[in-house]
């Protein structure tokens, strides 16, 4: 299976006592992950979004701060699932490659996910494999421990749908805080080396540049006519959107 990277982006805390979790599979305590509201993208740093309300972050901060320790399913591994696992050909609506569809909660868990259980659980110990047989398979990049820890802390959580805001810092943006970790949670997992969806590459500032330089980036984000629409399977928030279209505005800086 190959977009079994897939993968992404609190509330009730799943307690799952250390006495349940069979060998192999390590306690939630001993995993650490991001916060809820910041997107998880392996060896990048994530966003620093507070998650505070303040006058500078769009996005519902509030409705996040009874989700806890949880993770978001929405924001934290369906984006990275989609991006890395259910690219066209392998693990997408149409291809389902040996049987596996991972483009939305229903299909993810449905086979090759065992809640509570990441040892049991397919499509991670696939992820986390060292030879040829890993998820996505070579030449495509394998995942970061930190990308895996995300999946395994969601599935001993007991792998639930929990949908978090998507929070943005609107003011602070940059390319290194708040443009790469966006990119790296929702579009590069099928854009880059070994994965060079399109022929486009946006693994570095250089080719990123490329594509806001000849608009390509931005039309097709927002769904423009005559642009491939991306991400694939949905839409990003306008609160994402917006802080693209201010860093392109901005100049599209490096910094």
């Amino acid at each position: 299976m190959k977009q079994i990277m897939l993968l992404g982006s609190m509330g009730l805390l799943l307690a799952i006592p250390a006495c349940q979790n069979i060998k192999g599979d390590p306690s939630p305590n001993d995993i650490t992950t991001t916060s809820p509201t910041e997107n998880n993208t392996g060896s990048t740093s994530a966003s620093d979004s507070s998650t505070t309300a303040n006058t500078n972050t769009c996005g519902n901060t509030s409705s996040n701060a009874s989700k806890g320790d949880s993770i978001c399913f929405n924001t934290q591994v369906l984006p990275f699932i989609v991006s890395n696992c259910a690219t066209s050909g392998c693990h997408d609506a149409k291809t389902r490659a040996d049987g596996y569809e991972l483009t939305s909660y229903a299909t993810i868990t449905k086979k090759g996910i065992t809640a509570g259980s990441p040892s049991k659980s397919k499509i991670y110990t696939l992820m986390t494999r060292t030879d040829n047989e890993r998820m996505p398979p070579p030449p495509a990049q394998a995942l970061s421990k930190t990308q895996t820890d995300v999946i395994a802390k969601w599935i001993l959580q007991g792998a639930k749908n929990v949908n978090c805001a998507v929070v943005v810092d609107t003011q602070h943006v940059t390319f290194s805080k708040t443009i790469m970790p966006l990119l790296a949670t929702n579009c590069i997992g099928c854009h880059k080396t070994g994965s060079i969806s399109g022929g486009v590459n946006l693994e570095n500032y250089t080719s990123i540049k490329t594509y806001v330089d000849n608009k390509r980036l931005y039309g097709s984000v927002t769904y423009q006519s005559g642009y491939a629409a991306m991400p694939p399977i949905s839409k990003l928030t306008d609160c994402q959107l917006s802080v693209i279209k201010k860093w392109i505005d901005a100049g599209a800086k490096n910094n």
